[in-house]
């Protein structure tokens, strides 16, 4: 899962229709292919979902879906000039969102909830405040 931050603001995608979980919101990312680290395939995912150069940061959490997937939560920079542009196959919409209206979309991924429950109880660090 990508962290991407600008002025604030969270990068948030939409959910293609045409992937499992369609039309939900969360932050951008995938699976890790065989022979890649987290960090490169964050990399990828970007370019693919987004046509976006990401500079991986730090993985600053970890989770497990319901359903049992492992999820790496990174910090990621993108260069201030980018603009997402979304592959339709894979994601519907590109948001910025603040924290504050983040946590009141309905819509998001359950892992959404917890990474924000986690990061407003301290359980990580992002370089704004959840407050």
């Amino acid at each position: 899962m990508a962290i991407i931050l600008r002025e604030n603001h969270f990068l948030v995608i939409r959910r293609s229709q045409f992937v499992s979980a369609p039309g939900l919101l969360c932050f951008a990312g995938g699976g890790i292919e065989a022979g890649e680290s987290e960090s490169e395939a964050l990399v990828r995912e970007m370019r693919e979902e987004l046509a976006l150069e990401v500079l991986p940061g730090e993985r600053v959490w970890q989770s497990v879906t319901a359903w049992g997937t492992q999820l790496a939560w990174w910090t990621a920079e993108i260069p201030a000039e980018s603009t997402p542009v979304p592959n339709p196959a894979e994601v519907e919409e590109v948001l910025w969102l603040p924290a504050s209206e983040l946590r009141i979309r309905a819509g998001m991924l359950p892992s959404m909830p917890q990474f924000l429950d986690a990061w407003s109880a301290g359980h990580l660090k992002l370089p704004i405040s959840p407050h």
